[in-house]
């Protein structure tokens, strides 16, 4: 049975692994990074609240009451960010597809010249508000760190999928098997990796357990002819 593992934790409802087990996989998903809270001051007043990550919405409104900032429309990168988003009762005026380009586009059309605030992690690579520089007023907010983790112990796979820049960091931190393919969400990721001189990897045509899933698949079929 070929072996999958994914830099995400997996619920029972997790897509990835749904799809790849019905069709014969061995599915293992945990994130290599670990997050921490970072105290944040006054929220400076904004005509959007926009968010990179489910994380950052966690985070946000941990110190932030969901009843506030009532005239304030509300943004998600994509649609996981935007279910995280809805459960803490703001469904987003905006969603984009997951893709910062593309996201950056589709949200200018509707807040060209606004107060965007962005609650983000401390390490991020602020994709759409570089790519919205001098067209909106980005507000920035940082309300939680990330950072590779060092207390993990993993098997060998046939197939990793990483999820993000940090980590590839953390993985290739301990291990150095050689391996076939390689899967990245985005082309964030596969720039990490490209910078550790890996060269044979896929990225995702869209950052979604879909895609992810899809890809895996593609790399067996192909195989197989």
């Amino acid at each position: 049975m070929q072996k999958i593992f994914i830099t995400r934790d997996l619920g029972a409802d997790s897509i990835f692994y749904k799809t790849l087990t019905v069709n014969g996989f061995e599915v293992f998903g945990e994130s290599l990074v670990c997050f921490r809270a970072l105290p944040f001051g006054e929220v400076p007043p904004a005509d959007w609240v926009f968010f990179y990550s489910k994380n950052a919405v966690r985070y946000f409104f941990a110190q932030v009451s969901p009843e506030a900032m009532p005239a304030v429309k509300w943004a998600a990168i994509g649609p996981g960010t935007a279910a995280v988003l809805s459960e803490n009762g703001h469904p987003p005026d905006f969603t984009g597809d997951g893709d910062p380009v593309r996201a950056a586009a589709a949200f200018l059309a509707s807040a060209r010249g606004c107060r965007v605030l962005f609650p983000r992690a401390k390490e991020s690579r602020q994709s759409v508000q570089r790519l919205l520089e001098n067209q909106i007023v980005a507000l920035d907010l940082v309300v939680y760190g990330n950072a590779p983790r060092t207390d993990f112990d993993l098997p060998d796979f046939d197939v990793p999928v990483f999820t993000s820049p940090l980590n590839v960091q953390a993985f290739f931190s301990k291990k150095s098997q050689k391996m076939g393919k390689i899967v990245a969400i985005g082309p964030s990721t596969g720039a990490a990796l490209a910078a550790l001189g890996i060269r044979d990897f896929v990225v995702a045509g869209e950052p979604s357990e879909e895609a992810l899933a899809e890809v895996v698949l593609n790399i067996f079929l192909a195989g197989k002819r």
